[in-house]
């Protein structure tokens, strides 16, 4: 195989010579096995060599050999004409010169390599890029989008002032002040800043090691329990140790002698503290079953709010933003008024529905002001809502489904005014699109509202918090037993068992609750201003594509639209006046 750079032929730094010869080759005998696209790699394949026999190289052009006579006994094969001789080849001698034509080949695509150039080649490499429908748009919210080596993260800018020189934390915790001051580095816990893509490669490799932003370690509540339960271990390790050792202590005597060499009574006590062991993981196991259930139903309910509910909701706004890219696709003032009136609409029940998903677990005043359920000013600045619109939804309980009443009205609107072709069939269709977006919000908001039930909640939290204050008292206990007889690899064996599993199972419980509502705030929650570029994105594609489709052209530069019709409806006679 053979493979030439990119773009090649396509460069203006491409020899002349070269670009006729080849563009004559590709034209008159296109190989079966050879593919050029542009933006791809150019492939030879080594197949049916023996039926380009009469191709000779020279240099970096070809020739074909001129068709033998009439006279003389000739076949066609692959658009060619080949003697008699040729035909008549030992497998031998076709074998031969089926490798000395590859190597041929070969040799001249590499010699042709020299000639050809990466247009679009960057000076560094490793420069970290975004796909192209991340691109924030200039009409859409403002945010920042910072690109590493393992994740791609937003900062919504969310109770952050930045300022020149530095910035200012309003909404974060109290620490994260001094780290700023401190260190002069973004806040560990910024609202706002949410983690859209990170990757799996990188974090399969040493990354773990690295990641503490949207992690269950980034828990503060996490590191306070593992603190307490560090003490409760403490504390038994405290009351069983001097117990034991106390004149009337069950191994005083061992305690005096430093220890002790008898392997009855080291079996003997081994065996007793297994039997406590045991018992733990007994109980370790009953709760890891109940709590795999509790958090595996609660994932596949998050799966079905982002890939089910949500998508078809954003699909509903692709949807009918591709009909105005066909119905309305001129690039007059009207034309373009009514194609962002619909995309603004579709966007803006997003972003509503992301307030309106949040409000249900706001549950102070503080919580409901930070995450701006019900403000509705940021959406006027960013472009997305009307300062004459945003009192009509000031109040409303369902913002992000009003706004679909508002796009139905407003492709019915179209109708009557004859802007549409086949208006009964478009308004039937696209009232179908508004009915089942409204559907789609009104699962999303169910789902979220819908809890487990409080008593299968409440057992399995129950449970986890019983077994990891039962593995910090048999740490303890047993950590104060290896003291005593100077076995001190089964104390350092029970705290990391402790510390694991303290983190493991509240880690796990954590990440149930914060998966119950994935539209919140969070590091690892959805970003609206990322769905919106993205939508955004999408719909202009769509815009551009119907106002200039491949078959437009200088004579006929304007794509084609059917032609507009009024409604026709019946009129019943017996409705007029005699």
């Amino acid at each position: 195989r053979v493979a030439l750079p990119r773009r090649g032929l396509n460069s203006s730094v491409v020899d002349p010579v070269l670009k006729s010869d080849w563009s004559k080759f590709a034209s008159v005998h296109p190989w079966p096995g050879f593919v050029f696209q542009k933006g791809t790699k150019m492939e030879t394949q080594a197949s049916d060599l023996e039926e380009k026999e009469n191709m000779s190289w020279t240099g970096s052009a070809f020739e074909v050999r001129e068709p033998i006579s009439g006279s003389q006994s000739t076949r066609s094969h692959g658009g060619y004409t080949l003697d008699q001789e040729s035909v008549n080849r030992t497998d031998d001698d076709q074998r031969q010169t089926s490798e000395s034509g590859y190597s041929e080949r070969r040799e001249w695509a590499r010699m042709q390599t020299k000639h050809f150039e990466y247009v679009d080649s960057v000076s560094d490499p490793d420069e970290l890029v975004a796909p192209l429908r991340d691109k924030r748009c200039r009409s859409g919210p403002f945010f920042e989008y910072e690109l590493k080596p393992n994740q791609r993260v937003v900062h919504e800018y969310k109770g952050m002032n930045y300022q020149i020189g530095g910035f200012k934390v309003l909404k974060a915790r109290w620490w994260d002040e001094k780290w700023v001051k401190l260190l002069g580095r973004k806040p560990v816990h910024e609202p706002g800043r949410k983690i859209v893509r990170f990757s799996e490669k990188q974090l399969l490799k040493f990354d773990w090691l690295r990641i503490w932003r949207g992690s269950v370690f980034a828990s503060s509540f996490l590191w306070l329990q593992l603190l307490l339960v560090y003490v409760l271990a403490a504390t038994t390790f405290c009351i069983s140790y001097f117990v034991q050792i106390s004149s009337s202590g069950r191994y005083h005597q061992v305690y005096i002698d430093g220890g002790t060499d008898d392997r009855t009574q080291i079996v003997e006590i081994f065996q007793q503290l297994t039997h406590v062991a045991n018992f733990t993981q007994s109980v370790s196991v009953l709760v890891a079953f109940v709590l795999g259930l509790y958090v595996n139903k609660q994932v596949n309910i998050y799966w079905n709010l982002r890939q089910e509910f949500l998508q078809n909701m954003i699909n509903c706004v692709e949807s009918l933003c591709f009909r105005m890219a066909i119905y309305f696709p001129h690039n007059n003032k009207e034309d373009q008024e009514i194609r962002d009136t619909i995309l603004r609409y579709g966007l803006l029940s997003v972003a509503l529905f992301f307030k309106d998903a949040s409000e249900i677990d706001s549950w102070t005043v503080g919580e409901r002001n930070i995450l701006g359920a019900h403000d509705l000013s940021d959406l006027v600045r960013d472009g997305v809502l009307t300062p004459h619109e945003k009192p009509l939804l000031d109040g409303c309980p369902a913002k992000s489904q009003v706004v679909w009443v508002w796009i139905a009205s407003f492709f019915t609107k179209l109708c009557l005014d004859g802007r549409l072709p086949d208006p009964l069939a478009n308004q039937e269709s696209i009232l179908a699109e508004c009915t089942k977006a409204n559907s789609n919000i009104n699962f999303l908001l169910g789902r979220i509202n819908t809890q487990y039930p409080l008593a299968y909640s409440h057992l399995v939290v129950f449970m986890v918090k019983i077994l990891i204050f039962m593995a910090a008292v048999q740490a303890g206990y047993i950590t104060a037993v290896a003291f005593i007889f100077r076995y001190n690899y089964w104390a350092y064996e029970q705290i990391v068992m402790m510390t694991v599993m303290t983190i493991f199972y509240q880690g796990l419980i954590n990440i149930k609750e914060h998966i119950s509502n994935p539209f919140r705030d969070g590091s690892t929650d959805f970003s609206w201003k990322m769905f919106h570029t993205r939508v955004h994105n999408e719909c202009k594609a769509f815009f551009a594509a119907g106002r200039s489709p491949p078959y437009t052209h200088s004579e006929r530069p304007k794509p084609a639209v059917l032609p507009p019709q009024l409604i026709v409806r019946q009129v019943i006679s017996s409705k007029f006046r005699h």
